[in-house]
């Protein structure tokens, strides 16, 4: 199965890129989302890979709105568990489908970072049992495989089928599973040295455990 992105959303994708290197806030991303289920995913995930609190905030926001206000306590999702829960009771199919998002973002980032860390380490293919990479490319694998089931999910829920609300809760719980394997292979890969307080592992491994909780099917 594939899903290769129009023109459009490759267009919307790459916007999401240049707002969020240029320093996003939430009004200026607002402008970037869409009505439909399937761009407000890809802008969610692209977001939530550089902070998946502000990527939590904006799904979560337009669920209301726009009117709802910060869920943000720190970077990333800590402090942010109960308002997301709470809006995640008014508008419970498209709130899960804004977590999987989420936790996309937040699985492609902790790949990204295990691959910067393999690059500057110097790791090569082989037998290194103290640097496994193969975990990496396992967990890149689930991490594709949950964006199609994700995509696939935001697909029905736009197409009104029958099926949405199954489609987009497997997606939640598929996601989440990948974002934590990929927090975890990351860790595997660069070692507990990594594993700091307030590093980027440490933050991706608490959003990743919180988006397995939060919002279960």
């Amino acid at each position: 199965m594939t899903f290769d992105l129009t023109p459009e959303q490759q267009s919307l994708v790459d916007r999401v890129r240049a707002a969020v290197a240029a320093g996003p806030t939430l009004k200026s991303l607002q402008a970037l989302l869409h009505r439909d289920a399937v761009p407000t995913t890809l802008v969610v995930e692209e977001v939530s890979m550089s902070d998946a609190g502000l990527g939590a905030q904006l799904g979560f926001s337009a669920l209301a709105g726009g009117t709802a206000g910060p869920v943000m306590a720190l970077p990333g999702l800590l402090g942010s568990e109960d308002a997301l829960a709470a809006v995640g009771e008014e508008h419970p199919i498209r709130a899960r489908l804004v977590a999987a998002a989420v936790a996309l973002g937040v699985a492609r980032a902790a790949i990204a970072h295990a691959v910067a860390a393999m690059k500057a380490a110097g790791v090569k293919p082989g037998p290194d049992e103290q640097r496994p990479h193969w975990v990496i490319a396992d967990s890149a694998t689930e991490v594709e495989a949950a964006r199609m089931v994700t995509y696939r999910a935001a697909q029905a829920l736009d197409h009104n089928e029958s099926d949405a609300a199954v489609l987009v809760a497997r997606a939640k719980a598929f996601a989440a599973n990948a974002a934590e394997h990929a927090a975890d292979a990351a860790i595997r890969m660069e070692g507990p040295g990594g594993y700091v307080r307030g590093g980027v592992l440490e933050r991706l491994t608490r959003d990743a455990r919180t988006l397995a909780v939060i919002l279960t099917p």
